[in-house]
């Protein structure tokens, strides 16, 4: 499954708490080297193309890396069937 968007086109929406890649978003974060989006605003606004997020597990992954719980479930139930019929060679 392809999961690349442009930096403004097809937005996603996460929160933390959602059930992501097999755990849950613990954290979503700028990457450490930008600035805000706008020196004289308070906004924590950042131009950034992609944001890091912190699963439960330990693992940190890029934004675009991230497959929401309806998208996991449809990918587990397909190994599952690919490798119910290759009789668990796939």
């Amino acid at each position: 499954m392809e999961n690349s968007k442009k930096i403004y086109g097809n937005k996603r929406h996460y929160a933390v708490g959602m059930e992501a890649n097999g755990s849950k978003i613990k954290s979503i974060n700028y990457p450490a080297d930008t600035k805000p989006k706008y020196a004289h605003w308070e906004c924590p606004s950042r131009n950034c193309k992609h944001m890091f997020i912190t699963l439960e597990d330990g693992r940190t992954i890029r934004d675009d890396e991230l497959i929401l719980k309806k998208e996991w479930d449809a990918l587990q139930k397909a190994e599952k069937f690919i490798s119910e019929i290759s009789g668990g060679v796939a």
